[in-house]
């Protein structure tokens, strides 16, 4: 019994001849397949952390974006304030930080093309934060809207090699729409299990993607003391950055927001005493915990 298991949950060829095959729930043809290949492992198969051993934490981009020329955009002032204390934490955690002010959409394209085609082997992982507007689906940069994937589109790890089985970051303070959430209030009455070293991961793997607010809503931004979420993630960072591992730490963040933030627009009923949480979108494959350089 235990050798018919085995071979039933081994290789895929066993499990062909089984009549054992993985299929994809997807109607029409196959995508195109380019074959297999490799990239350099950075940690053991089955570690529970990241290595955050390298020689370097890594690069941290920030799309810092206070003025527009589109859909007569408002300036989005203390935008600079979330930027200046972003770039400060991470500069704090090791990170090797850039910002960028207000570039157009070919210009961060092009930008992200030229970040991924560098040789990340001696980098723990890659940050990149979007200070802008936005609408669900859609960042705004200087001159034209433009799609949030593209931001991590050249990070996958056939495009990225060196990046391969690291961590790579993004952080999205924008709306996704509309939306306003009123809140509510709250009262206390009511694979493969095979041994070899060597081992294949999905090229979307080890990616955490986190917007300021959830699919359709509101995102808000104090013009003296920057964004909620950048607020709180900033000072989540600050204390805890080295000593909880990110998804802790962000869902301290959520907190923040959720809890310690509430629109003051007095002069504009619909929008007043509005709340607001971040969305977490983790493809993690292990704990990320910065740890000090």
């Amino acid at each position: 019994m235990a050798d018919e298991e085995k071979k039933n949950n081994g290789s895929g060829t066993e499990q062909r001849k089984n009549g054992n095959e993985d299929e994809g729930d997807a109607w029409g043809s196959h995508g195109s397949s380019q074959g297999r290949r490799y990239a350099k492992m950075p940690v053991e198969r089955y570690a529970h952390y990241y290595n955050m051993n390298h020689n370097n934490r890594g690069m941290a981009i920030i799309f810092n974006h206070e003025h527009f020329e589109i859909h007569n955009l408002k300036s989005r002032t203390g935008t600079n304030v979330d930027s200046d204390s972003l770039s400060k934490v991470l500069r704090g955690l090791g990170f090797s930080v850039t910002v960028l002010h207000n570039l157009r959409a070919e210009d961060i394209n092009r930008y992200i093309q030229q970040i991924s085609e560098m040789d990340h082997t001696d980098n723990d992982c890659l940050l990149v934060a979007v200070l802008s507007h936005g609408e669900l689906g859609m960042l705004y940069a200087k001159d034209t809207h433009y799609k949030p994937d593209n931001l991590w589109y050249y990070f996958t790890a056939d495009k990225c090699p060196t990046l391969a089985g690291k961590p790579k970051l993004f952080f999205i303070q924008a709306c996704q729409g509309d939306k306003l959430d009123g809140g509510i209030t709250l009262s206390n009455t009511e694979t493969d299990g095979s041994s070899s070293s060597s081992y294949r991961i999905p090229i979307h793997a080890d990616f955490l993607i986190v917007f300021s607010t959830v699919p359709g809503y509101y995102s808000w931004r104090n013009t003296t003391r920057g964004s909620w979420f950048m607020q709180s993630l900033c000072e989540e960072l600050r204390n805890y950055g080295t000593q909880r591992d990110i998804l802790t730490l962000l869902t301290f963040v959520c907190q923040r927001v959720a809890l310690d933030f509430e629109s003051n627009t007095p002069d504009i009923t619909p929008m007043h005493q509005q709340k607001q949480v971040p969305c977490i979108n983790s493809m993690l494959t292990r704990l990320l915990l910065f740890g000090k350089k």
